[in-house]
């Protein structure tokens, strides 16, 4: 998959143009203002457990299962180049949170495509899709990305989800604020240092 480049749709150096996406969708998805929802992507971020994957203990919507194919499609939509992926930010767990306080339907919603996603998989490549090759999960993602595309509504439109998911998720998070959006900010103020002012 790595000799292959990705569809525009899922190179994260235009994710960024996403954002309205986002913006749209994710507020509709959890109740939230346009207004307050990057901040709180960035409290969800901050409160994620200490450790690197999320398990069945620490999950609070998906199951194993669930949890390891989001891992998989969000790194195939924002994936490890020379900075980190979608996984290494974990947003696999950062969606887990933002679906437990979401409107009961739209959590369904989600659920139901990751079922289709596994169907499709099945009907295409006749295995579900974590044990499908990178190469073909890529190209069902390609198919239900193109314009005109002619795969179904509803896994298209799982398909807009997840990834403007992913991208909200990913650039709300320590690696895709620091690592690839270059920000810096992140200084501590430590007051005055001219000795005057001191004690």
């Amino acid at each position: 998959m790595a000799d292959q480049p990705a569809p525009e749709t899922m190179n994260r150096r235009k994710a960024l143009m996403n954002m309205s996406l986002v913006l749209g969708t994710v507020p509709a998805l959890s109740g939230l203002s346009a207004e307050s929802v990057f901040a709180e992507g960035k409290s969800i971020h901050k409160h994620l457990p200490p450790k690197q994957t999320a398990g069945p203990a620490t999950l609070k919507v998906f199951n194993a299962y669930q949890n390891e194919t989001v891992t998989v499609l969000s790194e195939l939509i924002i994936p490890q180049t020379t900075t980190r992926g979608a996984k290494a930010a974990r947003v696999n767990e950062f969606i887990d949170i933002f679906l437990s306080s979401a409107n009961p339907s739209k959590r369904q919603e989600f659920l139901e495509g990751l079922q289709w996603i596994d169907m499709r998989s099945q009907q295409l490549f006749q295995t579900q899709f974590l044990k499908a090759t990178p190469q073909q999960q890529t190209e069902l993602l390609t198919r239900l990305s193109v314009t005109n595309s002619t795969e179904t509504t509803s896994g298209q439109n799982f398909f807009k989800l997840i990834k403007s998911l992913t991208v909200f998720g990913y650039y709300t998070s320590k690696v895709g604020i620091e690592e690839e959006l270059k920000f810096e900010g992140w200084v501590q103020y430590q007051g005055c240092t001219h000795p005057e002012h001191q004690g």
